[in-house]
């Protein structure tokens, strides 16, 4: 068996729940018929051969017979755009899943630079996560000094105090976390490179 047929049949099960849910393609492009220039498309977005099958599951749902060889031949010229070092990054950058397409010299290349491009990625996902937990617990000292202003008994004063230093303490140590990505409002994405 070729590979590009084994891959082809070990990739449909993840592929099919990556597009459940989704309109694979419409009535009026399977009636279209560009096949080649579908095949081009769908390469370049880095999709498996499996899109093909679905294509034409519902194309013969619409009664329209697809043309697997020409889209064959476009998502070939397709995934060579895909496939690329550059590109690599560019997809790991914008946190989107690599289906493992790529294949010949250039797949190590893609790999590590889309690994690159990913941990950039993931790394500003955390920084923005302790940028909204430290606005949050900013906006939660301002609640507490503003019910300590207000605070009438003694007991409540000091839990109110409790809670200020709490806060401090959570707002300095989130300070340090974000210096490990720039400091805070200043993500640097060259530190993950």
């Amino acid at each position: 068996m070729k590979l590009w047929k084994l891959v082809t049949l070990l990739s449909i099960p993840a592929w099919l729940v990556v597009a459940s849910g989704c309109a694979i393609i419409s009535e009026n492009e399977c009636q279209a018929g560009l096949w080649y220039e579908r095949g081009i498309e769908d390469g370049a977005r880095g999709q498996t051969q499996a899109t093909v099958y679905k294509i034409a599951q519902k194309c013969h749902e619409y009664g329209v017979r697809t043309d697997t060889s020409a889209w064959m031949r476009g998502y070939e010229e397709g995934i060579e755009r895909y496939c690329t070092p550059e590109n690599g990054f560019v997809v790991g950058r914008r946190g989107r899943n690599y289906e493992g397409v790529c294949t010949g010299p250039t797949a190590d290349l893609f790999l590590a630079n889309y690994e690159r491009g990913l941990a950039v990625y993931q790394a500003e996902q955390q920084y923005a996560a302790l940028v909204d937990r430290y606005e949050s617990a900013e906006r939660e000292l301002y609640r507490v000094e503003q019910a300590l202003d207000e605070a009438e008994s003694k007991e409540e004063r000091r839990a109110l105090r409790g809670q200020r230093r709490s806060l401090l303490r959570e707002m300095r140590h989130l300070e340090a976390e974000m210096m490990h990505f720039g400091g805070f409002g200043a993500f640097n994405p060259l530190l993950f490179y």
